[in-house]
């Protein structure tokens, strides 16, 4: 995109389950270690999340529809057990991962997707893979190993703005929509 006027009207933007405050020291951790290993950046840990669907840069007065997309949505709370430590060498990034992803996140999804699609917003269209990026830059792929495993009550998604700076990159929530806790089952 020109650099001037242009750049004041688009925003770069994705969809995102942003990590529980109460897990980001010890997943912070493991991202700060895992960085010395791997001679990488970590990522910071108020910005750990999994992307649920990337937009990338977007006109900001489709800002509404997106808006409108994240309230029409309907999903389960969910619980994800991360217990993977891997990487991405062509991406150059490490990762936490889940071995056995609850079936409610891909399915929400899916489903995330398929209303982008029918608002007429273009997203990643790359199959699913769940996955938190927590080092970048990695000049060595860590090997896939068993970590944990940190329980991830998710709740909650978010639209998130990624604002660059000399820092890095940091994300602001645009808005947060919960997802629905299921009653238990009579008897159980």
């Amino acid at each position: 995109m020109a650099a001037g006027n242009g750049e004041a009207s688009a925003i770069r933007v994705f969809y995102a389950l942003v990590l529980a405050p109460e897990l980001r020291p010890p997943i912070g951790d493991i991202a700060r270690d895992t960085a010395r290993r791997v001679h990488g950046r970590p990522v910071p840990p108020e910005n750990l999340h999994l992307t649920l669907a990337f937009i990338g840069d977007i006109a900001r007065s489709r800002l509404p529809t997106l808006l409108d997309v994240g309230a029409s949505l309907h999903g389960e709370a969910m619980s994800l057990l991360l217990d993977r430590l891997g990487g991405f060498r062509r991406a150059g990034v490490a990762w936490l991962g889940a071995s056995r992803p609850p079936h409610e996140l891909g399915a929400f999804a899916v489903a995330l997707a398929r209303a982008l699609a029918a608002a007429g917003v273009q997203c990643d269209e790359r199959p699913f893979h769940p996955h938190m990026t927590i080092v970048r830059r990695c000049r060595v792929s860590p090997d896939e190993q068993q970590i944990g495993p940190y329980a991830w009550a998710i709740d909650e998604f978010a639209l998130l703005q990624s604002q660059s700076g000399t820092e890095g990159a940091r994300y602001r929530s645009l808005s947060k929509w919960p997802l629905t806790v299921l009653p238990p089952l009579p008897g159980a």
